[in-house]
């Protein structure tokens, strides 16, 4: 397991830590990339490359204008995402911290209160794993086999496991109510089905997610509606990221779906995946499906269970 700390400059291009080496984002061998720095009323674009990104602000607020013409305010310490056919023009004066990731990577980032210490598992049994720490109002102290990392403002603590490396890593705080951000990726295989068919994720925060798919004429059966196993699909993408978010990987266990109306060629289906009760193993979610009128469609329950270790 490797630990190292980085110091967060002052260039808002500045890239502190990327995997392999010397990779670029959009190439073949580009895993994940932590970087960030400082906008100062400069305008800076995100996306467009087929990468998907995290993001969190440090500081100060940005106005995010995407290309699908959403428009949202993000504040000190607020996250935001960036899909991979998303391309987000930034706006205003902050501090922000990006995690990159490439094809086959699944990230998010999250946020907890530190006081005194708290003992955390690192490590994924599917794939290597990257998590970096920073203290967003305060210092903090991270242990791992005797070996110290103090991470004060404008660090960051970045560890990068190997898959079915595990540790457990001590955090101390160095005051109350420390705001710690902790970026998490997890490499996977790139196989992808729902990604396959069409499925394009719109919106993710931690035990939430919105995706969207464009209907085409391979999505329909022969009686003119959208197919059922096309249906599940969506909800079983949607959801099983909205599962993952909540920390480490998921695998369904369960399912129900009810057809609750016909989809005669809707031009788009809009899946949004919530959770209902949120275990240490167990998951459970419901998704809801509407077409272009914003018809309720069809609903599913799906119960996940944890593969973290």
């Amino acid at each position: 397991m490797e630990i190292e700390k980085i110091l967060l400059g002052q260039s808002s291009e500045k890239a502190y830590y990327v995997y392999p080496e010397n990779s670029m984002p959009g190439s073949e061998a580009f895993s994940i990339c932590f970087n960030g720095g400082y906008l100062n009323g400069e305008k800076k674009c995100l996306g467009g490359k087929g990468i998907s990104g995290y993001h969190i602000l440090t500081e100060g607020s940005l106005m995010c204008t995407y290309n699908d013409g959403r428009k949202i305010k993000v504040e000190a310490g607020d996250i935001f995402n960036c899909e991979t056919e998303d391309r987000v023009e930034l706006e205003g004066k902050a501090g922000i911290f990006n995690m990159i990731m490439g094809n086959g990577v699944r990230g998010f980032i999250r946020t907890f209160k530190l006081n005194g210490k708290k003992m955390m598992r690192v490590g994924e049994g599917v794939g290597e794993s990257y998590i970096a720490f920073i203290g967003l109002n305060g210092t903090f102290t991270l242990e791992y086999e005797g070996k110290k990392f103090c991470c004060e403002k404008d660090s960051a603590i970045i560890i990068h496991a190997e898959k079915k490396e595990f540790g457990s890593v001590m955090l101390t705080a160095d005051g109350e109510d420390i705001s710690v951000a902790a970026a998490s990726g997890v490499q996977l295989l790139k196989h992808d089905f729902g990604k396959f068919i069409g499925v394009r994720f719109l919106e993710r925060s931690e035990g939430y997610c919105k995706a969207r798919l464009d209907i085409q004429p391979d999505h329909m059966n022969p009686i003119g509606t959208v197919h059922g196993g096309c249906l599940f699909t969506l909800a079983d993408a949607v959801c099983g990221m909205a599962a993952s978010s909540i920390g480490g990987v998921s695998t369904t266990v369960d399912s129900h779906i009810q057809f609750l109306n016909a989809s005669f060629r809707p031009k788009y289906l809009i899946a949004e995946s919530f959770p209902k009760k949120i275990g240490r193993k167990i998951r459970s979610f419901c998704v809801e499906i509407k077409d272009d009128q914003d018809k309720l469609i069809a609903t599913v329950d799906f119960i996940f269970y944890s593969l973290q270790d």
